[in-house]
Order: C-alpha cells, then structure tokens, then sequence
C-alpha cells in the first residue's frame, strides 16, 4: 500500500486532516518540539541567513526558524501538497516566510542559495531519497548546512500481549507509513554517495512505560488513519487501539521509537567548484 505522505493531496479528506491534525500535535509535544529545538539552536543567529524547510508539511519547523533565527534571514516552507502548502500559510501568514508548492522534478531555486537545508521527517517518505540529497548539495552555500531528522521507523514498537503480534502489526503499520522504515540507518551511506560529509549525529528515544503520552497520542493518529490505509483489518485495528488504551488505563503500556538527527555539509568549496553536480531528472512523486 502506498505511503500516504507521498502525495497527501491523494488520499481522501478525512485522512488528510488527521494527518494535518498530527504534524502539528506531535510538533507542539515537549519531547518532540525538544528535538527540533536542538538542531534549531545549531543554525547561527548572528547574521541573516536563507534557510529552506524541504518537505514542511504544516510548517512546523519554518515557524521555529521564523522564531530563532537572525530577523532579516528569509525562510523557504516547500512541499508537494497544495493543501499542506495552504495550511502551513494560514497558520503562519508573516511575509519573511515563502511557502512554495513544488511540482516534480527540479527543485526551483538557484545553485548555492541556501545557507541551512533542513528536511525534517522527509527523506523516510521519500521514493528516491538520493536524487533529493544530490539536490540539497547544489542548493547548499558552500559552508551550509544540511539538517536531517527522522525516525528510525524500523525499530518503533508498540508492545502487545506476546512478541509474535507485536512483530507483526508494528511491521504492518510502520510499512504503511513510511517508505523507508530504516532511511536512518542508510543517511552514513547515503551522504557519502551523494557528496555530503557527514558532521555528527544526534538521537533521542521516546519510551513510555506504565502511561503513554507522546506514543499514545501517535495510536490515537494512526486511528483516525486506518480506514484508508488499510495497514490492519477493521477488526485489527479496533482491537490494536483498544489494547493500546486499555494497557495505558491499567498502567501496562509500553511503546519506544528512536529518532536521529544528522547534521551534514557540502564538500570545501574548492572540491565543490571541481564537481559536476547533475540536476536530477525527478526528486518527488
């Protein structure tokens, strides 16, 4: 089944708002917004920059740049989805933010524009993400950075009554969300093929035992969800989300999920002025 943050613009109504309705819960979660908040306050404030939130969904983090960064820096929210697109802009109308509805193929902006890239829960969605980070290197300053965040979706559980029904509906429904479960444990490989040196990374894991809040909040999305993904029969999935809140109710919950941030650069700018970087033929579905 498809990923349906491939093109939101697809699915049906219902489903796009509670997709909406997430992106900005869990943005406005402490342990989430804690994480965007780390790599936020590694972007220089000291001076005016040009920053792009590639795949900004609701404008979450565009609105947390708009915030920290230097005021006459200007910022680029860019997204497939028209509707994503119109309600990031409602929620955030400040003219130093340019909300940019993208079309397939090239991304629109000039060669070395960007001073900080940030694609935040993006690449894991992604088809091809190798034609994107070869983007991001051309449109990246030579001394720019390039913020990657996301979960390591492979490795999210939400614990059941054995191990063997755990496996397989965190398989089911993790598969229906992401199209590259594991895209965090590829970024190393993926980076030094397309020309990026990797700086450092971070991780944070959300783990909740006894009671959920964030996780229970994310059993509570993939609910509003379910009926047009289809990761679970009806049947499945009602009992999924009974079992995940009855075990909060009576103190035996547990859900955990890793996320990691990885903070990259193009190559010095003599080796960047030697390459050839081709414009990839199509980036997004």
């Amino acid at each position: 089944m498809p990923d349906p943050y491939n093109n939101p613009d697809s699915q049906p109504e219902a489903t796009l708002q509670a997709m909406i309705q997430r992106l900005e819960e869990r943005g406005r979660h402490p342990s989430f917004l804690a994480m965007i908040e780390a790599y936020v306050d590694l972007v220089p404030k000291d001076r005016a920059l040009c920053a792009l939130d590639l795949g900004c969904g609701t404008g979450v983090v565009s609105r947390h740049l708009l915030k920290a960064l230097h005021q006459d820096s200007v910022i680029h929210g860019a997204d497939i989805s028209a509707e994503l697109i119109k309600e990031a802009s409602r929620l955030c109308p400040d003219p130093r933010v340019s909300w940019d509805r993208l079309a397939p193929g090239d991304l629109p902006y000039e060669t070395a524009s960007f001073d900080v890239i940030v694609m935040h829960t993006l690449l894991s969605h992604v088809p091809e993400p190798m034609p994107l980070l070869r983007e991001a290197k051309r449109l990246l300053k030579p001394q720019g950075q390039l913020i990657i965040f996301d979960a390591d979706h492979a490795g999210t559980t939400y614990a059941q009554a054995d191990y063997e029904t755990t496996r397989r509906i965190d398989h089911l429904l993790i598969s229906a969300i992401a199209t590259h479960p594991a895209i965090c444990r590829q970024m190393p490989r993926l980076l030094h093929q397309a020309g990026l040196v990797l700086v450092h990374h971070d991780v944070d894991v959300i783990s909740e035992c006894g009671k959920g809040d964030y996780w229970l909040s994310s059993v509570q999305g993939f609910a509003r969800m379910m009926p047009s993904i289809h990761a679970l029969t009806p049947e499945e999935a009602d009992a999924w989300v009974k079992f995940m809140h009855d075990s909060h109710e009576n103190g035996s919950f547990f859900a955990a999920g890793a996320f990691y941030t990885f903070h990259a650069k193009s190559e010095n700018e003599d080796a960047l002025a030697r390459s050839n970087i081709e414009r990839p033929n199509s980036l997004m579905p």
